[in-house]
């Protein structure tokens, strides 16, 4: 039944976007006067030559004669009447048709010249500039307001050609809408509550009725009730889904504090251990930003400092002096593996003469590197650039070119053990359904399927009937 309710307004919301409108002729009493010799030249509204249908208050009735109604100091002219059974084209206005949306337009022709600031000075001018006013009303069977409009003005205007129309708009969307009320009100400026004819006059008016959908169809009562029990139903089952969703980030939220709460401990432990390990590093990088004018005189003393090392018959760096002694090293190892048959007396000289010889690659190194930075401590005695060529000479023999591949010997030999295995593999299907259907077959997943297509049916349903309010 529900689904039906919906199919029911889709199709009714889908032949109201095909509404037809349809607009009535002038509905006011002095509907079918035409132009007046006061009026516009260019006026399309009725103009007044009777009071007859109005009703008047403290107005002055110079309709006849001269084809307005003029405020006394405050006056009114008004009129009521119905919107059922009038004739709008070739449609005949009904209480559907009512009910889909009624719109009532008013234009109003006034002059207020009779005051001494206006640009048409006119009759008995006084220092106050009058003001005027409409108000158009829509209302029920039982004469209850659905929809009101009202502006006060005061344009400056004459009379014929200087005359001065407005136009007032109302709007009732929802059903109900079965009468009108008009009023005009006009205010001297100088005498308020005069009795004597001071103030603006009417020379003008016209009210239309817009029906905005004439084949409109209300929904009887009982889909109606049956209509706001489905948005009701939807609307649980709407908060049932949203607290499961909220449950579920919230737990969320608090597996992410558990962690965030860790995370700044392991971090003080890393600063703390690397605190002690990187002191020359950080220096280093404060002397290079501070001092990089003077990099390249300090690295032309390393330079200088390295080449005082050479040894004049094989003419070699600090660097290689080094690599030489790793490659010693290793050639060394090789050479006792290969001789591990032998005895142990043999073995214990050959590994005699490996660490004597270790011992000495050592020394090479350390002596190399150490007469270095007595040379830096001789010739430079500054302390701040004492320190900063020692470290640039520890980070050069650090960084010296293959230092590090000397020692590219594997861990493990690489041994096949187990050779030509049988290759296992059981291609037989197991499970006839793959995880896709399995889960569009799943009851829960169809619910939450089903639960967003209602959803997304009712805001579009929501959407349109708001558009269809807005005219």
């Amino acid at each position: 039944m529900k689904w039906l309710i919906l199919f029911l307004i889709t199709v009714l919301i889908v032949e109201g976007a095909k509404a037809e409108t349809a607009t009535t002729g002038n509905l006011l009493p002095n509907a079918g006067t035409g132009q007046t010799s006061v009026q516009h030249s260019n006026s399309t509204i009725d103009g007044i030559n009777s009071s007859t249908g109005f009703t008047l208050n403290n107005i002055t009735d110079y309709s006849s004669s001269y084809n307005e109604l003029e405020a006394n100091g405050t006056g009114t002219v008004s009129a009521t009447g119905t919107l059922l059974n009038i004739s709008a084209g070739d449609h005949t206005t009904t209480e559907d048709s009512l009910d889909g949306g009624v719109t009532l337009t008013s234009k109003t022709e006034v002059q207020n010249c009779e005051w001494v600031g206006s640009a048409h000075q006119c009759g008995q001018a006084t220092s106050g500039q009058d003001s005027y006013s409409t108000t158009v009303t829509i209302l029920d069977a039982d004469e209850n307001e659905l929809a009101t409009v009202t502006q006060n003005r005061n344009t400056d205007s004459g009379y014929n050609n200087n005359t001065y129309t407005y136009t007032d708009t109302v709007t009732h969307t929802d059903e109900g809408a079965r009468k009108w009320e008009w009023q005009w009100q006009g205010i001297d400026g100088d005498s308020p509550n005069s009795t004597s004819p001071v103030g603006p006059n009417l020379l003008g008016a016209e009210l239309k009725a817009t029906l905005l959908d004439i084949f409109y169809s209300p929904i009887p009562p009982a889909i109606k009730d049956e209509l706001d029990d489905v948005f009701e139903d939807i609307g649980e089952e709407f908060g049932e889904i949203e607290q499961i969703v909220e449950d579920f980030f919230f737990k969320k939220e608090e597996i992410g504090m558990k962690e965030e709460f860790e995370e700044p401990f392991m971090i003080v432990m890393e600063e703390e251990e690397k605190f002690e390990e990187e002191p020359i590093f950080e220096e280093f990088v404060m002397i290079e930003e501070e001092e990089k004018e003077e990099e390249e005189p300090i690295m032309e003393m390393i330079e200088t400092f390295t080449e005082e090392e050479e040894t004049p018959e094989e003419e070699k760096t600090l660097s290689e002096m080094l690599q030489e002694g790793f490659e010693e090293e290793q050639k060394e190892n090789e050479e006792e593996e290969s001789n591990s048959e032998t005895t142990e007396t043999a073995n214990a000289t050959e590994e005699d003469d490996g660490e004597q010889k270790e011992v000495q690659q050592k020394e090479t190194k350390t002596v190399g590197l150490a007469e270095v930075l007595e040379k830096i401590d001789e010739q430079v005695k500054d302390i701040d650039k004492n320190l900063q060529l020692k470290n640039l000479v520890k980070l050069k023999v650090m960084s010296s070119g293959n230092l590090l591949e000397a020692y590219n010997i594997p861990f493990y030999e690489p041994r096949i053990i187990y050779e030509e295995q049988v290759q296992i593999q059981d291609n037989r299907i197991i499970y006839d359904v793959d995880l896709v259907q399995y889960k569009q077959n799943d009851p829960i997943t169809q619910k939450k399927q089903r639960l967003n297509s209602i959803l997304q049916e009712r805001q579009k349903l929501i959407q349109e009937l708001q558009v269809l309010q807005n005219g």
